[in-house]
């Protein structure tokens, strides 16, 4: 048997929980609540509104005026997420954290007791109870004999619902339903399937493999071992540790935005964001992915592979500025984004031509990233950005907005005749 654990509305759940003037009202989480952004989450309180992750803050306000707005805080978040670990822990050391909100349990461990469902279904309840009487928080949890179910499984009552499915069970009660509900198919995937005649998982699962094959690929006959019930992924105890596939920023801009050396400006800064991260974590990639959205909500994502993998800022920059200008056609933007794909560890592989550029320039670098690790992002940032500081505040500079708050010191004016006198 597997769990995954999936908890309800988490981030404005936490606030909550921290915030008893909160409970019971509808909460919407979201960067500045003074800038424009979108939905970062929602609670239950704020759902039947029509509010939903993702939808722009304006819309937000329209739909549920009586929400209340709170800037996310994702510290307080992954805090949480490690104590909520820990409890995962003393039930069996098999926990892969699917997500800051999400984690699989593997009880292969817990031997004969683990193979009895009612236990376990008693099991999962008590570990509901736990978590909302030690933390104030729901859990969704969803019980079966692979990931693939239990995934399914945990979305079936939400919130603090609690579904077991085997095999049968689970084709008996998706089968009828949409393909996209299938765990991994997208809007786009279900498209494709929609055009092939495929309109249910059952359809899917009914499907010929050679048609999925040629169709999807060597994804192809994976979907329709889904659509049964059928997974072999092992749960990866977080100990074992699992690479990131990639890293990225992106940012939804204050306004619309079709000036160039603005929307350049941002690019740079992303970039240097993007590169931060990949060289604090030891990572550098061989693919660069531009995300644009443009104030008509279309979005277009780009990539380009490189022959070797990178984690400066400039090499990153230049391979986006060169897909964004040869795909922005002047319209206003809305948001972009960077990321870096393709990863490899860094650490040993010093004697790769990724070390071969000036030792210089990487000394430099490497002195510029422990400035930043003790005084701040905002300590020191790229020139090309400077030019739009003020502009740019809406990308996170690490404590700049505080400086920036800061009053200047009064400086007592000389009286004349003074040797110190200008």
């Amino acid at each position: 048997m597997i769990l995954l654990v999936d908890m309800d509305a988490f981030f404005a759940s936490v606030e909550q929980a921290h915030h008893p003037r909160l409970r019971g009202r509808p909460v919407i989480v979201c960067g500045d609540p003074g800038r424009r952004g979108v939905v970062t989450a929602a609670s239950y309180e704020a759902r039947p509104s029509g509010v939903r992750a993702g939808m722009p803050l304006a819309e937000a306000r329209r739909l549920c005026p009586r929400a209340e707005f709170v800037e996310g805080n994702p510290h307080k978040y992954v805090e949480k997420s490690l104590e909520l670990l820990e409890i995962f822990l003393s039930i069996t050391p098999d926990v892969e954290p699917f997500s800051v909100d999400e984690a699989f349990l593997d009880l292969m461990r817990l031997g004969e007791r683990a193979g009895r469902r009612q236990e376990v279904i008693e099991l999962s309840r008590a570990l509901q109870q736990r978590i909302a009487d030690e933390h104030g928080l729901g859990a969704s949890i969803g019980i079966g004999p692979n990931k693939l179910i239990a995934k399914m499984a945990s979305g079936v009552q939400k919130p603090r619902g609690l579904t077991c499915l085997d095999e049968a069970e689970y084709r008996r009660l998706f089968w009828p339903k949409p393909v996209q509900e299938l765990w991994g198919v997208g809007e786009k995937m279900a498209g494709h399937l929609r055009g092939l005649g495929i309109l249910t998982m059952g359809d899917l699962g009914r499907a010929r493999p050679e048609v999925l094959e040629q169709a999807f690929g060597v994804v192809g006959p994976h979907l329709r071992e889904a659509a049964w019930g059928h997974d072999q992924t092992p749960v990866v105890p977080y100990h074992e540790g699992v690479d990131p596939k990639s890293m990225g920023h992106e940012v939804t801009l204050p306004e619309d935005c079709r000036d160039a050396a603005f929307l350049e400006g941002t690019l740079l800064r992303l970039a240097d964001q993007v590169a931060r991260r990949l060289r604090g974590d030891g990572f550098a990639g061989r693919t660069v992915t531009l995300k644009l959205r443009d104030h008509r909500f279309q979005t277009c994502t780009r990539q380009r592979a490189l022959s070797i993998a990178v984690d400066d800022h400039l090499a990153i920059f230049e391979v986006a500025k060169a897909l964004w200008r040869a795909n922005w056609k002047g319209e206003p933007l809305r948001l972009l984004g960077v990321s870096v794909s393709a990863l490899e560890a860094t650490a040993g592989s010093e004697q790769t031509e990724l070390f071969a550029r000036d030792a210089r320039a990487r000394a430099l670098q490497e002195a510029l990233d422990r400035v930043r690790d003790k005084l701040g992002e905002a300590s020191v940032v790229p020139a090309g950005s400077l030019t739009h500081r003020r502009g740019l505040g809406h990308v996170p500079f690490g404590p700049l907005a505080k400086v920036a708050a800061r009053k200047p010191e009064r400086r007592e004016r000389p009286k004349p005749g003074r040797k110190d006198a200008p």
